[in-house]
């Protein structure tokens, strides 16, 4: 099982000028999930959310990753 973290999510946020709460209101999301976007302690569960930050943060979806990690899924 792949894990997919995404470690430029506060670099394009701040480049937009935004707050975690702005961005948490535009894409639908509660503000601590942004900052677990932000400190990389988990990864986006949908395509819809993803579409939706890049839209908000003007950006492509390889501009949010810089590496897949792979984690052993329990068993």
């Amino acid at each position: 099982m792949q894990k997919i973290y995404i470690s430029k999510v506060a670099q394009l946020r701040k480049q937009k000028k935004l707050t975690q709460r702005q961005l948490a209101d535009l894409v639908g999301v509660d503000p601590s999930t942004v900052r677990n976007w932000e400190r990389e302690r988990g990864g986006i569960e949908t395509f819809v959310k993803l579409a939706k930050l890049c839209k908000t943060l003007d950006c492509t979806i390889e501009d949010l990753f810089d590496e897949v990690q792979k984690v052993k899924e329990d068993d």
